[in-house]
């Protein structure tokens, strides 16, 4: 049977409706593409912000935590630098704000006045104690690290290229002068214990006469009886 007959204009219109579908189809999912990507660039970037918020008030912490330990501990120089401008800013604003009270008679000005006076006299003592602190610790610290630095094994260049550990008659010697330093530094020793390193020490400071070594030795035995 004859089917009806199909001209190239309704060709022409067919395929025109159907590129136009094709293209909405295409046209959509590029725009839900793009959209998801918008998406994931948004959420990234609030994830970037929300670790960026987190990492600084990480960051704030910890210096927080510095500066509180510098002022409750300090250690340097710039440390106690700090508190002594910080005491001379808290005598200047204390005194400013008596002496510009107007609510205060007299009395109650040189009364107040006086105990700002005692505290400034107090707290600069606290701050020499810790500086006194400080300077042992410090002095303690170097002197470990000296004496590690003394007794660790010379390094000397093989003809084959390796390196080897030697130690010499001074760094086996340094390493045991380490060791009677850290002995007397103990703190959880029994009697006998404490005089055996405080004999230790007497018999090695003895090798050497000296005014020093005769001082330590007399406060050796001093310590024993």
């Amino acid at each position: 049977m004859p089917r009806p007959y199909f001209t190239a204009q309704m060709h022409a219109d067919l395929r025109l409706r159907k590129t136009i579908i094709l293209k909405c189809y295409w046209r959509g999912y590029k725009a839900r593409c793009r959209a998801w990507s918008l998406r994931d660039a948004q959420e990234q970037r609030r994830r970037d912000t929300a670790d960026e918020q987190a990492r600084q008030r990480r960051l704030a912490e910890e210096r927080h935590k510095v500066e509180v330990e510098r002022r409750m501990n300090p250690r340097s120089f710039k440390d106690f630098e700090i508190l002594y401008n910080e005491l001379e800013n808290w005598r200047q604003h204390e005194t400013r704000r008596v002496k510009g009270d107007a609510s205060l008679s007299e009395k109650e000005r040189l009364t107040q006045l006086a105990q700002l006076l005692d505290k400034e006299t107090t707290l600069p003592q606290t701050i020499d104690r810790l500086k006194i602190t400080a300077n042992k610790e410090t002095r303690g610290k170097r002197i470990k690290k000296m004496l590690v630095l003394m007794s660790e094994p010379k390094l000397w260049q093989m003809s084959d290229g390796d390196v080897a550990e030697v130690h010499t008659p001074f760094t086996t010697r340094a390493k045991e002068l380490r060791e009677l330093y850290n002995g007397l530094n103990l703190g959880m020793l029994t009697t006998d214990e404490r005089l055996d390193e405080l004999l230790h020490v007497k018999w090695t400071v003895k090798e050497f006469d000296c005014n020093l070594t005769r001082e330590i030795v007399e406060l050796l035995d001093r310590d024993v009886s």
